[in-house]
């Protein structure tokens, strides 16, 4: 998915393609390592990587790498579908058993879910968790108390709950839950959710539980080591939850085939992807026709392996997806479409591009990029870094503009500020190797200007409050990054080379 970057100075404002992104993934080294230990790190490849195997517990912090100025509308998160439905039979199971009291939700927090889907039954004005009739042996109590020890364990995490009053209020059917007493009111239900707010203090995201209007979409950083609400469903109100929730929602949960399944979500995945990231997007890939068709495990066993697949071969946010039967997989494969708003740490092959036009490198913090000493000849000279000065003289200013010709493919130069650009030595026409210190020269239109010709990739560096941008510049001739020499870097005068590219 396409997305603009916003200008900073000496950076023209830049649209990050496909195409172009896929230039970052040829960069064979790691470089600065996404900030998410165990975040998606393998991709599944079979059926049984998508299905009833949701792996190890290694996902539990996968938040933490993501910029905390993130919309959750922008974000990529996997669910689980009646999420602690464990018990009474095929007909009824949609995850797999990890204990009872919610311990099958701590087990599936901790393997990198992150949305949920609670279905409360009201009984002696507290709630219990069914699917249906059928009582799945934990209660309410038992989801808070464990989101409240994942959260506290995992502050950068958060958790997205989706919670529905289960039982009808009228016309209660032989497979329906009743509530008890069965007088039982959405006012009702709705003040019982309100005493469980206020039971647990500070775990809840607060505006989206006030049940007096759903809250803005609220950034990551903003609901780090919180439950938040998606929606409250089935209480007669709408003033509980996030704008937009439930908005653009996927849930056929009765196709007529598993096919017709598959193409609502793909449809939907589809929209979310291309969509805009300010809007919510939730997909639920599971159905059911039980009991005289195919069973919840039926649908989940040929949907999670085609939208995984899917998902492999596809970039940009694809919202909520909820899961029956969710393997590692599929899981990872949705974590891996944050992809655009993973924070990188320092490393010297990003820059932070200034208002004053100085770059300066993300590792070596406080030195920046000079034009160097001349050549004998005058005519051009060496690229070297220095400290970084308050008031940086034009030596240290730098500004990336379009070529005057040759380009066509959207790259630019990195010109001085008097008016020579930063050049790969030519080296008699052989693409020099990594490690090569740069020259600042008058800028070429001849055939084999590539070497001056610079990809801007935007990208996020993290701070202490959430992250800013950053860039990485790639020269169309070599395919390496601009960067410094370690050996160098605490020298003034030290070479700005070239060098593998972050990942």
């Amino acid at each position: 998915m396409s997305r603009t970057t916003a200008h900073t100075a000496g950076v023209p404002p830049r649209r990050r393609s496909r195409r172009l992104a896929s230039l970052v993934t040829a960069c064979v080294a790691l470089g600065a390592a996404l900030l998410a230990p165990g975040a998606a790190e393998a991709a599944g490849s079979t059926p049984e990587h998508a299905y009833r195997n949701i792996g190890q517990a290694d996902r539990a912090e996968w938040m933490w790498g993501i910029a905390s100025d993130t919309p959750l509308s922008a974000m990529s998160i996997p669910g689980t579908h009646d999420t602690l439905s464990i018990h009474n039979g095929p007909n009824v199971q949609t995850q797999e058993d990890w204990g009872d009291s919610a311990a099958t939700l701590t087990a599936q927090l901790e393997r990198g879910i992150r949305a949920i889907d609670i279905r409360a039954r009201a009984i002696g004005g507290s709630f219990t968790i069914h699917h249906a009739v059928y009582y799945q042996n934990a209660n309410f109590d038992d989801v808070l108390t464990k989101a409240q020890a994942f959260l506290r364990a995992h502050p950068t995490e958060s958790i997205v709950m989706r919670l529905k009053a289960e039982c009808p209020y009228s016309d209660v059917g032989t497979f329906d839950c009743a509530n008890e007493p069965k007088s039982v009111t959405p006012e009702q239900m709705r003040s019982m959710f309100a005493g469980y707010v206020a039971k647990y203090p500070g775990l809840f995201y607060a505006p989206s539980v006030t049940g007096n209007g759903r809250a803005n979409v609220p950034t990551l950083g903003q609901v780090r080591g919180k439950l938040v609400l998606g929606s409250f469903d089935s209480v007669e109100s709408d003033g509980y939850g996030i704008k937009g929730f439930n908005d653009r929602k996927e849930d056929h949960w009765a196709p007529d085939s598993v096919a017709q399944k598959w193409d609502y979500v793909k449809a939907n995945v589809n929209k979310a992807i291309t969509g805009s990231a300010n809007d919510m997007y939730v997909t639920y890939s599971s159905a059911s026709k039980a009991p005289f068709g195919p069973l919840p495990s039926d649908f989940a066993a040929s949907v999670n392996y085609q939208l995984m697949k899917h998902l492999n071969s596809s970039a940009g946010r694809v919202g909520v997806i909820m899961t029956d039967f969710p393997g590692w997989g599929l899981v990872n494969a949705i974590i891996d479409h944050n992809d655009d708003n993973m924070v990188k740490g320092g490393q010297r092959s990003i820059w932070l591009v200034n208002s004053d036009k100085t770059y300066s490198n993300s590792q070596y913090q406080g030195r920046c990029m000079v034009r160097g000493p001349e050549f004998d000849a005058g005519d051009g000279g060496l690229v070297t870094q220095r400290p970084c000065q308050s008031s940086p003289p034009s030596s240290h200013q730098w500004t990336a503009t379009k070529p005057d010709t040759f380009d066509g493919k959207g790259y630019f130069w990195i010109k001085a500020a008097n008016g020579k650009c930063l050049t790969m030595p030519y080296n008699n026409g052989t693409a020099p190797a990594a490690g090569t210190q740069l020259f600042w020269w008058p800028c070429e239109t001849r055939w084999f200007s590539g070497s001056q010709m610079w990809n801007v990739m935007p990208t996020k560096l993290a701070t202490s409050t959430g992250s800013r941008p950053a860039y990485y510049f790639i020269n169309n001739w070599t395919g390496l990054c601009l960067s410094m020499d370690p050996a160098t870097a605490s020298t003034s005068g030290g070479k700005v080379t070239q060098d593998a590219c972050p990942k």
